[in-house]
């Protein structure tokens, strides 16, 4: 079966660098606003309104729809579909081990802490243990329906949960749009608009964490999770060729989408989820359509951080942390800008080798046990695709003439 046009020119039939890169982001976002807040929420301009914001589960999500269907989005029509059997291999392969070391190192992190500090003579509080029950939410992936664990062993580590649901969601939608096409996302999208609604008309606001446990869902992240299959089907179908100009109408577009979300307005609404969605949507269009954008995010740093996102966003809460407890207490440093500076630099630099060394031993040997299942994504033909098999209704089938 032949590429859609363009498909050689913008995603090729393999794995694309600046996709990557794109992941990149995604980690940056994160590391700078938790960073940001342990140093104590500084004004640091323009930097601290898009640290505030802590966009980076809306970005993982239209991130993760965007790669999970470009694959299918590279065949034309409706025929691509999922081996369920491959695809549950695969993610479980590629998620479950290394979200569990993750678990493990931010357990025994403080205790590793208090006993370095108690040798050298420091006095150091102990750390209490996880209960069964909160340890046995996180390995099954379900803290986020628990208001008392959702966050409770990593700050951070409450999108593992939402991260499982979008893979159990995700099959679904695949199969609705290859049996009825694009109606079927838009009745998704409908659902999503229904379960936002009723969240705010019913879940009452009582503070923190309150709502978030109930946007935070995957029926809450829908949109945005349609929202990168829609600019995977944009760059692979719709983007004959990288250009500049495309580029730039895409960018000017996720600008415009993200001030909406950003608007006073939008806050703690269904607006700012779908605002976001279309932002980075655009965003990751125009970076892959940009001959330029791609040369930047498909450059060897940044293609690598991007490939190593997902161990530097597993370790880097407990380290960002700590390392701002012991520059705070242990060298004087007072919350505001210098010490934010020194998360985003020392900070990263620890962070990155963590994650190297919990890259190379944990998550790349899985990268490659999950690659040993074949790719998921089967073809059907064109008559099976088609609705009723491809069988002309009775009233349309002629007899042979004897």
């Amino acid at each position: 079966m032949s590429d859609p046009p363009g498909t050689s020119d913008v995603t090729g039939g393999g794995r694309v660098d600046a996709v990557d890169g794109v992941r990149a982001v995604g980690f940056l976002l994160v590391f700078g606003y938790h960073t940001w807040l342990y140093g104590g929420s500084p004004d640091l301009g323009p930097l601290s309104s898009i640290a505030a914001q802590n966009t980076r589960p809306d970005f993982f999500v239209v991130v993760t729809g965007f790669g999970l269907f470009l694959s299918m989005a590279r065949t034309p029509g409706h025929v691509a579909t999922l081996d369920l059997r491959r695809y549950a291999h695969r993610r479980l392969r590629r998620i479950v081990l290394p979200y569990w070391a993750a678990l493990a190192f931010a357990i025994l992190l403080p205790h590793v802490l208090v006993a370095a500090t108690r040798a050298v003579g420091m006095a150091s509080l102990a750390r209490e243990w996880p209960s069964w029950p909160d340890l046995l939410s996180h390995l099954s992936f379900t803290h986020l329906f628990f208001a008392d664990y959702w966050a409770s062993i990593n700050g951070s580590l409450w999108t593992m949960s939402l991260e499982m649901q979008l893979y159990v969601v995700f099959p679904v939608l695949v199969f609705a749009w290859h049996r009825w096409g694009w109606p079927a996302l838009v009745g998704a999208l409908a659902a999503w608009a229904a379960y936002r609604a009723a969240v705010l008309i019913w879940v009452p606001d009582q503070g923190f964490p309150g709502r978030l446990l109930w946007e935070a869902q995957a029926p809450g992240r829908l949109v945005e999770l349609i929202a990168g299959m829609g600019a995977a089907v944009i760059v692979a179908r719709v983007l004959h060729r990288p250009s500049g100009r495309v580029a730039a109408a895409y960018l000017l577009g996720g600008v415009i989408a993200y001030a909406v979300a950003v608007a006073p307005f939008a806050t703690g609404t269904p607006v700012r989820e779908a605002a976001l969605a279309v932002a980075f949507g655009c965003l990751i269009v125009a970076i892959i359509g940009s001959r330029r954008a791609r040369a930047v995010f498909g450059s060897k740093p940044v293609a690598t951080m991007g490939l190593m996102s997902y161990s530097l966003f597993l370790v880097h809460e407990p380290i960002a942390w700590y390392l701002s407890e012991l520059l705070r207490r242990g060298f004087g440093v007072a919350d505001g800008a210098g010490r934010v500076w020194l998360l985003w630099t020392l900070g990263l630099g620890i962070t990155a080798v963590f994650g190297y060394v919990f890259y190379r031993l944990i998550e790349r040997p899985c990268l490659r046990w999950a690659r040993s299942v074949p790719s998921p994504t089967v073809l059907t033909t064109a008559r099976e695709s088609m609705p009723n098999g491809g069988r002309l209704p009775r009233s349309d089938q002629r007899r042979p003439h004897p």
